[in-house]
């Protein structure tokens, strides 16, 4: 909801912001490239810390690379937006732990901006992207600056922004944009419906938004498996592919093949795989994300809906079981989820799983496969072209490996696919 009120020339209207400090919601930002100011607006007032449990900068490029773990794609786009809410999310369950606030809402935010810059080249876009992660939501505004103003104009927007992302989450009216900027023009609902709007604006905000069960959102509030390889928690949710179905009640401990991968998204040699698995064992396969990874931040829901649309693409498959998610980044952790279970990976994948390396707190990789013994896992690895497998000779005994000509890899991957949609969409984007 929208109403009249107006930011002033320099601030945001206080009386809006007591009323986000009097909500239940406590966040942490992480703002860079523009926008920063709201961070002091929100701290100015006093009763700041009723909200704000932290809030950083991640100015330059280093900066942002060690905050969310990896270099991102790139600095300013609405999936670095989300990316960067993850992270603060993260940190803002971390810090409402035993602080006697268990009845508040953590929220994180993040928002990236390229705005006005001097002697900026001719073409160059100005674009916000704000996105907030809950426990059962991620959402993300993005708005691109067409009508030439100053710098000063345009961080006056960015700050504007980050704030209604916040006041609306708080169940607090957004403020009016500056220059007729239209709020929630178009919304998309990642989860399938397509609600976008025509409109004759010329500057618009677009917003996409994603929402899960709690059984789902509960993941990420859950510990995770730890080093030593137990689960404390279950950490494990069934999606159901076919919702006109009633789900299977299938407990881990009685799935026998799993196919674990990001799936971003999933391709033709994904299916080729599993189903060759399939066949092989005559036993359908169970496709399984890891919400939390080991080197980046975990993923968004947002995100999450994208790869479980191209997996259902294949629901009607007869040799699909499944899907679940975990909690359970490292093949360590998912033996003890899924014991007396092959796993189906791929040969860049084998050659990481007997590298003691790869697990924090493991010295040796005799204690990696002794692991694996003990839960009774086995691999089927698939050979990919131009990749060379390397595996343990100890390890051989755990794999069976199948070669490319017995099914059907065209070498193609995931991190090929999303390159080539984006570039698409850039193309479009510049007409």
């Amino acid at each position: 909801m929208v109403d009249n009120l107006v930011a002033n020339e320099n601030n945001v209207p206080v009386e809006r912001i007591h009323q986000v400090h009097e909500s239940p919601c406590r966040a942490v930002l992480a703002i860079t490239g523009g926008g920063a100011e709201i961070i002091g607006e929100l701290l100015r007032h006093g009763s700041g810390s009723a909200t704000v449990l932290d809030a950083v900068v991640p100015y330059s490029t280093d900066a942002m690379d060690r905050f969310l773990g990896r270099k991102p794609e790139k600095y300013c786009s609405e999936k670095t937006a989300r990316s960067m809410a993850m992270v603060a999310y993260q940190r803002a369950l971390d810090l409402s732990k035993g602080d006697g606030f268990a009845d508040q809402e953590v929220i994180g935010i993040g928002a990236t901006c390229k705005l006005k810059a001097a002697n900026e080249r001719e073409g160059r876009k100005h674009e916000i992207h704000v996105a907030i992660q809950a426990v059962c939501e991620t959402r993300v505004s993005s708005l691109e600056l067409i009508v030439d103003r100053t710098r000063e104009e345009e961080e006056k927007i960015a700050a504007l922004l980050i704030f209604n992302v916040l006041a609306r989450h708080c169940g607090v009216p957004e403020i009016s944009l500056p220059d007729g900027i239209g709020a929630r023009n178009g919304i998309e609902n990642c989860t399938g419906t397509d609600q976008r709007e025509e409109t004759n604006r010329r500057e618009e905000i677009i917003e996409k938004f994603a929402s899960v069960s709690g059984e789902v959102g509960g993941l990420l509030k859950q510990q995770n498996c730890s080093a030593d390889f137990s689960c404390k928690t279950t950490g494990i949710a069934r999606i159901n592919l076919d919702e006109t179905k009633a789900l299977e009640e299938v407990k881990p401990e009685e799935i026998k093949l799993v196919f674990s991968g990001s799936f971003d998204p999933c391709h033709s040699n994904h299916v080729f795989m599993a189903k060759t698995a399939s066949e092989k064992l005559n036993t359908p396969v169970y496709f399984e994300i890891s919400l939390t990874n080991v080197d980046k931040p975990p993923i968004d829901f947002i995100s999450l809906n994208q790869r479980l649309n191209s997996l259902r693409e294949y629901k009607d498959k007869s040799f699909i079981g499944g899907i679940c998610l975990t909690n359970a980044p490292l093949f360590l952790q998912k033996a003890v989820i899924f014991p007396n279970s092959t796993f189906i990976v791929g040969a860049d994948t084998i050659n990481r799983i007997f590298d003691a390396k790869y697990y924090s707190g493991i010295e040796d990789t005799s204690t990696v496969l002794k692991h694996f013994k003990e839960k009774n896992i086995r691999f089927m690895v698939f050979h990919r072209k131009s990749i060379k497998i390397y595996i343990n000779p100890d390890a051989l005994e755990f794999c069976e490996i199948i070669p490319v000509d017995e099914y059907e890899d065209d070498g193609i991957s995931s991190t090929e696919i999303r390159r080539k949609s984006e570039n698409y969409k850039e193309n479009l984007d510049n007409k």
